[in-house]
């Protein structure tokens, strides 16, 4: 139908053969010691972007400019404010909670394939929870740094696809993508992506160049960090996001009976044949060239935290159908796609670097837990 990973199969075997043994989360040879819980008192309630009043919006995308106008502290190289410093410890730990990759065979093509990389994410079983951790942290900045008072919002693309017409471009013209200046602003001109930058043959993108309003144009935002640095880009896909943003496929991932098949489900496998919720905000957004589609770099784009927003709301919603097993229940291995191999334990650990030290998975299951303070 669409775009099958070619070599896929090849670079899974040898992946779960080179990785086997390799650590996943970087930092100090004897890790830290798991935060330890705060107690959460009056947690911010996320909303959809939507549900906000305009001064809500006014609030949140000041603080996000706010972000990029104080100073880095990641000590990561090329992360120059604090918008960055999000953006730089994902694309540092990308090997980490992506593939994890170390020999000179392999790297050449996982680099090249990015969607193959994005994709990989969730066939590691802390995927999910190591960015509603990193969504969590930025709020916190937010809040904390900026002035912020609400919850982070987020985009509930399901209210918005057309899986009944794929080249719909009615997903696109929202409050949440519209041109003002409080909100995220729209597409990109149109770039033609050449044939290295686009090895799957993605089709179907209708921008790629710099988004030409809302409230990151180039006269007003700078994506600092990452291969590319410059002016923030769409290459809206409209058959991508309205067929994975479909309804169906929400329902999908909550019907599923336990953790590792909520983990898997969230995006199946590595092909564009498979739709899937987490490629639907990337993929949809970002197509070939958009900030937000880049592997590594995707937090670049202020909208990747509305997506993963969702996503962990999708998981919030999946855990109160029964909190007594699922606030501690994780599953899926360690290496990736290494179903028969080392499963993620709810001692498991996960860090962010400066940002954040080490927590549990066990602590991260649960949005009041101290370590995490919020609801939906």
């Amino acid at each position: 139908m669409h775009h099958h990973l070619s070599l896929f199969s090849l670079a899974t075997s040898c992946l779960v053969v080179l990785t086997a043994g390799v650590p996943l989360m970087p930092g100090e040879p004897i890790p830290n010691e798991p935060r330890a819980p705060q107690i959460c008192r009056n947690p911010p309630k996320r909303l959809e972007w939507r549900q906000m009043s305009q001064s809500q919006q006014k609030s949140y995308i000041d603080a996000v400019m706010c972000l990029t106008m104080t100073e880095s502290k990641s000590g990561i190289a090329r992360a120059i404010n604090r918008f960055d410093d999000h953006q730089a410890v994902h694309s540092v730990q990308t090997p980490n909670i992506h593939w994890v990759v170390s020999i000179p065979f392999i790297r050449p093509l996982v680099d090249h394939l990015g969607y193959l990389r994005t994709f990989a994410n969730t066939l590691q079983g802390h995927f999910i929870l190591w960015h509603r951790y990193l969504v969590a942290t930025y709020e916190t900045a937010l809040r904390e740094e900026c002035g912020y008072e609400g919850g982070q919002p987020y985009w509930d693309w399901s209210l918005d696809a057309n899986p009944h017409e794929p080249n719909s471009m009615a997903a696109f013209s929202t409050d949440v993508l519209g041109p003002g200046r409080y909100s995220f602003g729209g597409n990109g001109d149109f770039v033609a992506p050449t044939p290295e930058q686009n090895p799957l043959n993605l089709t179907g993108g209708t921008g790629g160049g710099c988004v030409r309003d809302g409230a990151f144009t180039p006269d007003r935002f700078r994506v600092n960090y990452g291969p590319d640095p410059g002016c923030l880009k769409r290459d809206f896909t409209p058959w991508v996001l309205n067929s994975f943003a479909d309804p169906a496929r929400v329902q999908e991932v909550l019907d599923q009976p336990d953790y590792a098949s909520f983990a898997r489900t969230i995006e199946k496998v590595p092909t564009f044949d498979a739709p899937n919720i987490h490629g639907g905000g990337h993929f949809g957004v970002g197509g070939v060239l958009g900030t937000i589609g880049n592997a590594e770099n995707s937090p670049g784009d202020p909208l990747f935290y509305l997506h993963h927003g969702n996503l962990d709301r999708v998981l919030w919603m999946w855990q109160q159908k029964d909190p007594e097993t699922r606030l501690n229940q994780v599953g899926g291995p360690v290496v990736p796609m290494d179903y028969g191999g080392q499963n993620v334990t709810l001692d498991f650990t996960v860090n962010l670097g400066e940002l954040a030290g080490d927590a549990t998975l066990k602590q991260l299951l649960d949005t009041q837990s101290g370590v995490l303070c919020y609801t939906y």
